[in-house]
């Protein structure tokens, strides 16, 4: 069975308040869809889907060298973050972020193609848990994975020990969004650790700012 993290259910209400100030800013901006006028509180069409704890893999390039026999799980690293799918009458139109240590404060919201694609991501999950795959037997934890080098995202699927949060290991990995000249990532397809890092090896990463001052 397919499951994510435990959300703490006493900050909901503080942070359903944060994020509806975020969406009147962005809707009153044009960012985001207007509810129809005669929409209340409590038939609003915007609605907060599901969430997944965050993590991080760094030096993928150097990974799908050095770690091909490791599991993804050893490789990332906890960004004290959270994933917030935001829907628009049922539909994934933007995402939000909150900061785990500090009660779940959001610190992002952002409407942009990774909201749709995280939820095309979650049906093709759905539909092959439903067909009776290798996730109908046993615990399997979900959660969303970020490779900044490569403006990446994944999910990451861990088998978990019976009624604990350990993970056995082998787990699966499935290309949420990626850029389309990584072309040996493939889409729609469960893929182990190796699978994963050889899809970036010999990869060139995106280059971001420099974080050396230049003196005039």
């Amino acid at each position: 069975m397919l499951s994510n993290d435990d959300f703490p259910t006493t900050h909901v209400n503080k942070l359903t308040e944060q994020i509806n100030n975020w969406l009147g800013e962005m809707i009153r901006k044009g960012q985001l869809p207007a509810d129809s006028p005669q929409a209340s509180p409590t038939t609003a069409s915007y609605e907060l889907g599901e969430q997944f704890l965050m993590a991080s893999l760094t030096d993928p390039e150097v990974h799908a060298v050095t770690s091909l026999d490791r599991d993804l799980s050893e490789l990332v690293t906890a960004t004290g973050r959270r994933h917030y799918q935001i829907k628009f009458k049922q539909v994934a139109v933007a995402y939000a972020r909150s900061l785990v240590a500090s009660d779940e404060s959001l610190c992002q919201l952002f409407a942009t193609r990774l909201a749709p694609k995280v939820q095309e991501a979650i049906a093709w999950l759905d539909a092959r848990e439903a067909e009776g795959s290798e996730f109908a037997e046993g615990s399997w934890r979900v959660r969303l994975v970020t490779i900044p080098p490569f403006h990446t995202h994944a999910f990451l699927i861990e088998k978990m020990q019976n009624g604990s949060d350990v993970a056995l290991g082998d787990s699966y990995v499935l290309v949420v969004s990626a850029p389309d000249w990584l072309e040996r990532l493939p889409r729609q397809r469960l893929l182990t650790t190796r699978e994963f890092l050889l899809g970036l090896k010999d990869e060139v990463p995106i280059l971001g700012l420099n974080a050396e001052l230049q003196s005039s």
